[in-house]
Parts: C-alpha cells; structure tokens; sequence
C-alpha cells in the first residue's frame, strides 16, 4: 500500500528508542525525509544507524531536551537548518515518573507541564505556520490511555495527558481548513524500555515475584492476553499520516490489544 508521503519530512521527536523508533523506522519505510530527536547522544546516533538501513534519504538528528524552552528552541533551529519545516510532526517524549496524586510535589507538576504540555504547544506553535503555507500537513502526538482514565500511581500523566487531547482536538478543528490533520495515537502496555523500568521497580519493591509472573498477570487484563511490541505501533502513526488518511483528524487511535475500556 503507497501511503503517499514518500519525500515528505518529519520530525520524530524522542526517537532514539522505543515508540518513536518504531515510528521513525515505519516512516522510513515509506520514503519519508527524517530528523530524529533525544537527550542521549548515543542512543541517538545508534537509531540513526538503524533506521538509515530502511531510509533512502540521509537520516539527521539532533541531541534534544524537550522539557526545556532552550532546548526546544534549539531543536526548531537545528531542524530548519537541515531541511526547512516539516510536513508531518510526530510529538513523544518519556513519561513523568511516578506518583500518587496527594504526595505529588509542586516541581513535579511543574516539570510534567513543561515535558508533555508545552513541549507540545511549543513546537506547534513553530512549525504549524510552514503546514499553512503549503496547505498540507500532520501532527501525531504519542499520549496514553491516561488520557481516557487514571492509571494508577502516574498523577502527573493523568493530569496532563486529557490536557493534551483536548487542545489537539481544539486544534484539529482550527486548521482542517488548511488540510492539516492533528490526531493522536494512545499506546497501551507495549514492550519497551519504559515498560522494563515499571517492571523493575514492580521487583524492587516485590522481591518474591518475577519478570515473566508480572507480564503474565498483566496480560490477563489486556482483551489481547498479550503485550504489544513496537514494530506494531509504528505502521498505525505513519498510517495517520498518510494521504489514505486525510480525512481522519480530531481522533486519538488507541494501540492497546483493547485495553481501554470506555465507550469514546
């Protein structure tokens, strides 16, 4: 299936690893001209590497904080040196660490603002000018199923990521006259470094269990009875950015082997 974009360019923000390299080697796949984001140099240019395998295009990249207006700052300076604005903006970053919601501290929330909100707003903000202009365009943003409901012991995510949908929502409407669509895509439990982190702290503070009891019992709560893995997140987003798709906005796709439970 030609999903239409080959050529076109993309910021994958957070790609050195995990969701975002999933999605940046899918859209490598289908021609797409890439820059690639993180805060870690290494893995950064290892995911280059890697994902050059399945570009025709030179893949480029830059070290990036996007929990720092500096640093976002920097990102929009190195991305329109390489190769002006981009088409397509897929928006990731990690998530925020854990907590309860009553023992949360101030700085917390305020990072997590900064991390997932702002990162967000900033970097539209810069580059939705550029879609206008061509009148094509789309925006992904990586969120959670915290957007839909509360995941237990993650308050900063559950406070910000229904924050995050709803001014994409507001967004999509806004400039679907542009034939710009803003979609977002909420990953369910996929096998992924931050997933091993959770499971590494689920040990550390239950000696008695093990890795493979843990994503047994995990995987009962998922319709699917399994865990995703990334090679099956990337083709969804770069799906969504396709020509095929351009008359989905407004939507958030949910890649969850049907965890999610509510209606909308």
């Amino acid at each position: 299936m030609d999903l239409g974009v080959a050529g076109r360019k993309a910021l994958v923000c957070a790609s050195s690893k995990g969701l975002g390299k999933a999605v940046a080697k899918a859209l490598a796949q289908e021609g797409v001209r890439l820059f690639l984001c993180a805060r870690n140099a290494e893995t950064l240019a290892a995911a280059v590497a890697e994902i050059q395998q399945f570009s025709t295009h030179p893949v480029l990249c830059s070290v990036a904080d996007l929990a720092s207006a500096e640093g976002r700052e920097r990102l929009i300076e190195a991305v329109r040196a390489a190769f002006g604005d981009p088409d397509i903006l897929i928006h990731n970053v990690g998530g925020p660490k854990p907590s309860r919601t009553a023992n949360t501290e101030m700085l917390a929330w305020q990072e997590g603002f900064e991390q997932l909100f702002q990162s967000v707003a900033h970097l539209n903000a810069a580059f939705l000018p550029g879609m206008k202009a061509q009148r094509w365009g789309r925006i992904i943003c990586v969120t959670s199923l915290s957007a839909f409901e509360p995941i237990p012991e993650l308050a900063v995510s559950n406070a910000f990521r229904p924050a995050i949908t709803a001014m994409l929502k507001a967004l999509a409407n806004e400039v679907a006259p542009d034939q710009i669509t803003v979609n977002c895509v909420a990953p369910g439990m996929i096998l992924t470094d931050r997933t091993e982190e959770r499971l590494a702290d689920h040990l550390a503070k239950n000696p008695h269990s093990d890795r493979a009891s843990w994503l047994a019992d995990y995987a009962q709560s998922i319709p699917a009875r399994r865990l995703g893995n990334p090679d099956e997140f990337g083709p969804p987003v770069a799906f969504l950015c396709s020509e095929l798709a351009s008359y989905i906005t407004g939507s958030t796709l949910c890649v969850d082997g049907g965890k999610r439970r509510a209606y909308h």
